[in-house]
């Protein structure tokens, strides 16, 4: 389950930062199919799998998600309602903790892909167009997982706010978590345990 969510993630970033050439508005599905093929691309590079410069695309991928997600938009809807008692200094480092978690606990599962393919299913608008969910499945070896990405416009582009694994929001799944943490603390404890996490997970020793 980790390495679908993994390459969700990933794929995330890259349909929601990668404008089409011509500058015109896509349809959010279009949006997907083309980050799906640049992250498959990516992947099935030799040089991913290559010890010599395995640390140079992961870092390629790293980079990519650092500097092209959006990550003002999930991190208001992980928090949900309690985002507005935030002050901007803890809504930037909450930002940083959870770029960080998201990035030490996915980075590796890339590893293990091995030829996994996404199938474009159908998509739902609503809202004069402006949120979609893009339905698809993620075809491993044993299994086929249905997969949605809730998407919205922003700034004229796509931007993925949810992704769906077998019906299980990940914002949702985060925002349980948090909203727990914050009944019993404030931001700047939750803000704390993340970064501890984040550490946690970092020095955990890496999938072969």
């Amino acid at each position: 389950m980790r390495r679908i969510i993994a390459f969700m993630v990933f794929l995330c970033l890259f349909c929601s930062s990668v404008r089409p050439a011509s500058g015109t508005m896509e349809s959010a599905t279009d949006a997907a199919r083309r980050g799906a093929d640049q992250i498959l691309a990516l992947l099935q590079d030799p040089a991913f799998h290559n010890p010599a410069t395995k640390e140079a695309q992961r870092k390629k991928i790293e980079n990519a998600m650092l500097g092209l997600f959006d990550f003002d938009e999930f991190s208001s809807r992980t928090v949900g309602p309690n985002w507005r008692n935030f002050t901007p200094d803890q809504k930037k480092r909450f930002q940083e903790a959870f770029t960080t978690l998201l990035r030490n606990t996915y980075i590796d599962t890339l590893d293990s892909y091995s030829g996994e393919k996404v199938e474009f299913t159908g998509e739902i608008s609503g809202n004069n167009g402006t949120r979609s969910e893009v339905r698809m499945n993620f075809l491993g070896k044993d299994a086929v997982h249905p997969v949605a990405f809730r998407m919205l416009v922003k700034n004229g582009r796509w931007v993925v706010y949810d992704v769906l694994i077998e019906g299980i929001s990940m914002i949702k799944n985060y925002r349980d978590q948090f909203r727990d943490l914050l009944a019993k603390g404030n931001p700047d404890e939750l803000i704390s345990r993340i970064s501890a996490k984040a550490e946690e997970v970092k020095n955990q020793p890496k999938q072969k």
